[in-house]
């Protein structure tokens, strides 16, 4: 065989292979092309920005002290308070798929240990407010179960009436406190029902100091007097860090 012969074959068997060359080629490129498009739409999935509002309910109970006394010796939170049942909104923003940031409004109804002032006529009822703000920093996002640790602030407001009536009389005395609640530990973990919706168990530590003491008292229909009301409100000179230990279930939907 010539060298010319062996030119003419070589040229013809690139020729014969360059079109199937050229199809791997493309179908590489396909291949590669399809992975990044798959991995832009993962990462958009993960993003879970915007808007969220989130609902809570469990049971709360009082730890430390309301106030504390000149001889050291603080009644406890327990000795005021049983329990309460927080019912909380959260609404906020997803920075990323991680970040969440916003606020928080809380009303709770507060159990009261047995006591003869509620006895008989008198009735006595309680009743706790916290608003504020939360973090929180969620972790293996997309995935259906995710756990969240949370950090807030904010104010809290309890308050407790005691109403008795005889005859057209009624008197309603109340007394109360308010502070701020400087630390709120927190952690959950969120099941996603879908992209939207999820829920889950959440625990909360609210530590916080009392620092006012308010009271009122109000008369209807008394002789003579007929109706008047009167209420102060004045700095707690031994303050004492209590807090309230919390459990639930959050319903959370995001935007």
């Amino acid at each position: 065989m010539t060298t010319r012969m062996i030119w003419k074959f070589t040229a013809l068997s690139l020729a014969l292979s360059a079109p199937a060359f050229a199809a791997d080629w493309r179908n590489d490129g396909n291949f590669r092309r399809k992975e990044v498009k798959s991995t832009e739409q993962l990462e958009q999935a993960q993003e879970d920005r915007g808007l969220a509002l989130g609902l809570r309910g469990g049971y709360a109970i009082p730890l430390g002290s309301a106030a504390g006394s000149r001889s050291g010796d603080n009644a406890p939170m327990s000795d005021a308070y049983k329990g309460a049942i927080p019912l909380q909104v959260d609404l906020g923003y997803f920075f990323n798929s991680n970040v969440y940031l916003g606020a928080y409004f809380q009303y709770a109804p507060v159990f009261l240990p047995d006591s003869a002032l509620c006895e008989g006529e008198a009735s006595c009822s309680s009743s706790q407010m916290r608003f504020g703000l939360n973090a929180s920093y969620h972790f293996r996002a997309g995935e259906k179960l995710m756990p969240w640790l949370g950090l807030g602030i904010g104010y809290e407001l309890i308050n407790t009436k005691i109403s008795a009536r005889e005859g057209d009389m009624e008197s309603i005395i109340g007394v109360g406190a308010r502070g701020i609640e400087f630390a709120s530990v927190q952690a959950g973990a969120d099941y996603r029902i879908n992209d939207t919706f999820s829920i889950g168990p959440y625990v909360s530590l609210a530590a916080g100091v009392y620092q006012t003491a308010t009271s009122s008292i109000e008369l209807k229909n008394v002789p003579i007097i007929g109706d008047a009301s009167e209420s102060s409100s004045e700095s707690i000179d031994n303050k004492a860090v209590h807090a309230w230990l919390s459990g639930g279930l959050r319903m959370q939907v995001r935007f």
